[in-house]
Formats: structure tokens, sequence, C-alpha cells
């Protein structure tokens, strides 16, 4: 069977999109697969390094643009379905999945009047405008969480799956985690991530308690500052007299590829509430502190965060509450009780979806196979 996925921008459309990938050639490994995306987004680095074939599009956002960008964006969006078209026409796949992103919209579309049987899939609680368009043009809808449904047309064939997790996510254990990262793995350790871009008030908050010395002694920290915002950190804590990377218990990085090493060998983190960020720290059991985005579409990470904490996985702290005495007192809280540290990552687990990609692969095969037996 042959596979178009889509899905662009940041690694929380990319990294679904290849967890699903992998999937199909788990289950078959004759499949095979395209990838179609921009050259600008992160699956421009990101699958190449699959070795999955990759073909690119123009194409870029409309909604919340000026009159003029908007404008060059039709335009692009509008290139960017023909040369899609044109894809899929030379590739014929059996079944096309979209995680999201500008550029699923000309890549869905396009499919679907090749008459492909299409499926997208969503990471949060409330779904981006790109999917809910989307979501009236294709055969099924995935989504991560119950509360997501309600936001999708009533029509659209919504199949709760929960959001893909990349294998090394489950597989990654923790003295390999830690040592990869010239951490030791007997010791307490904080993950702060902010997401593939990072987060700048959640690095200046965790700048603050390495400071003021807030956090109990002996903690270890991961801080994944993002590319942006990676100087700023690094000039203050060279004011502090601090060098990351000879502290032994602070490690600082812009990104990371292999953020599985980091989530294994630690016991808590605190980060965004991105679809891709609370779906994985469930399904890993790692309990969190989530701090949404409040500069996002619809509030989306608010309601990830809510539908996490339900759980008793995670607690959230809004970003305006966000102070670094407030968040030390938390953290303490949590890392210097043990049986409710392990509750939480209990509490996690068990209402992660782990299984999510290979779910979502064989409702893809089952697709593949109805057009195929056309």
């Amino acid at each position: 069977m042959k596979y178009m996925i889509t899905g662009g921008g940041t690694g929380g459309h990319v990294y679904p999109a290849l967890a699903v990938a992998r999937s199909l050639y788990q289950l078959d490994p004759a499949s095979e697969v395209l990838y179609v995306g921009t050259k600008r987004g992160l699956e421009a680095d990101l699958v190449p390094r699959e070795g999955i074939p990759f073909r690119v599009i123009e194409t870029s956002g409309i909604m919340g643009k000026s009159p003029i960008d908007a404008a060059r964006g039709v335009i692009r969006a509008s290139k960017g379905f023909l040369e899609a078209y044109r894809i899929a026409r030379e590739f014929r796949p059996d079944a096309c999945l979209g995680t999201g992103g500008y550029v699923s919209g000309p890549v869905i579309l396009a499919a679907h009047l090749r008459g492909v049987p299409c499926a997208i899939q969503d990471q949060n609680a409330v779904p981006g405008f790109t999917n809910k368009l989307l979501s009236r043009f294709v055969t099924e809808v995935y989504i991560p969480f119950e509360d997501a449904r309600a936001h999708f047309p009533k029509r659209a064939r919504c199949v709760v799956t929960g959001n893909p997790v990349r294998p090394a996510i489950m597989a990654a254990q923790r003295e390999q985690g830690a040592r990869s990262l010239g951490l030791d793995p007997g010791r307490l350790t904080l993950l702060v991530f902010g997401g593939s871009r990072g987060a700048r008030r959640i690095v200046e908050v965790a700048l603050d308690m390495i400071e003021q010395d807030l956090l109990m002694k002996g903690i270890q920290i991961i801080l994944i500052t993002g590319r942006e915002y990676e100087s700023m950190a690094q000039e203050r804590l060279r004011k502090l007299g601090i060098a990351p990377s000879a502290a032994g218990n602070l490690v600082l990085r812009p990104y990371l590829f292999d953020i599985e090493n980091a989530m294994a060998a630690s016991d808590i983190m605190v980060g965004r509430a991105g679809g891709m960020t609370v779906s994985e720290a469930l399904a890993r059991g790692l309990p969190s502190v989530l701090v949404p985005s409040p500069n996002v579409a619809g509030n989306h990470q608010f309601y990830n965060a809510k539908a996490a904490a339900r759980s008793g996985g995670a607690i959230i702290i809004r970003e305006s509450e966000l102070q670094a005495g407030r968040l030390a007192q938390r953290l303490n809280e949590i890392l210097g009780d043990r049986q409710r540290l392990a509750t939480m990552s209990r509490n996690a687990r068990e209402a992660g979806r782990s299984q999510a990609s290979e779910h979502i692969a064989r409702r893809l095969l089952s697709l593949a196979k109805r057009r195929f037996a056309r």
C-alpha cells in the first residue's frame, strides 16, 4: 500500500506524522510512504533524518494576516495545491493522512479530489482552523481526547485515538538518558521544556529559580530554551558564574532532537501544554507542571492541560500566575514527597495512550484496502 502523509511547521505536527509512518512500516514493511511538507517547517529537518521520501510544496497561512499578507497567502496556497495535486497524481497513494499545519490543507484537498481516502489527526483538545475545515472532506478524524469531538462538525467521523507517541519516547531508559546528558541517573531531575520553539517566560522563571537557589538541594535541571532564547539564558548564567557544561547538575540546550533521553532521565517536567508534549508526558508516566501558552488559537493549550490535570498526572499554573517562588514551592512539594510523585506518575501512565500510532496506522491500512478493493 502507498501512503501520503503531511503535516508541518512545528514538532507538534511533524512528530505524530513520523510516528504513524513508522507504525505503517511495522504493519507492512512493503508499505511506501511519501511525506509532503514545506522547506521552511521543521519537517524539512526531521523527515530526511528518518529516511522517509520527502517532497516540498509552497504554501503559507491566511488566517490572522494583514490583507496584503493574506492575499499573498492565498496565492501561495493555490500554488501549493497545484503542486500537491501533481505529487498525488504521480505517487498515486491509497490513503492520505494530515496532522495539521498550513501544508495539510492543500495536500489533503488535492488527495481528496484525486479520490484518495483521507484522514486527519489533531493533537489538541480544541482543533485548529485547518483541521476543522478539512474535517468536512475527510473520511475519518483522529482526536486525542474526547473533549475535542464537540469542536468538530457533527457529521465528522471522529475517533478517539490519543496522540501518536514516537516509539523512542517509550523505549528510552532512565540510566541511558541521564548518561547521554552527563547527569546522574540516581538523582532527582527536573526537565524544563517550552516546546520546539521554546517559551521565554518559562525559561526566565527557570533562571530565576536557579539564581535565587529556590529548589531543594540536589536537584538536577535539564533546561531546553529554544534556539531564540539560548543566548539570553547563557548570558544570565554567565553573570552568575555558572557554566552549564561544567556545573554537573545543569544541562542547557537550545533544542534536543532526542527529547526522549531528557524525558527518561527526568522525574518531573515544567512545560507548555502543546498536544504532543502533554501526550508524550502522559504516555511516559512523567508528572508535569503545565503552563499553557496564552497566545494560541482557541486557548487550546489550556484545554489540553485540563485534560491532563483530570488524570491526576499533571497540575496547571497559568502564565499570568507563573513566578519563581510559586513554581519552586510546587516542585519542592512534589519532589519532596516520593509517594505523591509515584502516584502522579502512575496516573499519567494510565491516562496515556501509548498505542495511538499503531491504532491510527491500522485505520489507515483499512482505508487503503477499501480503496484498493474498488
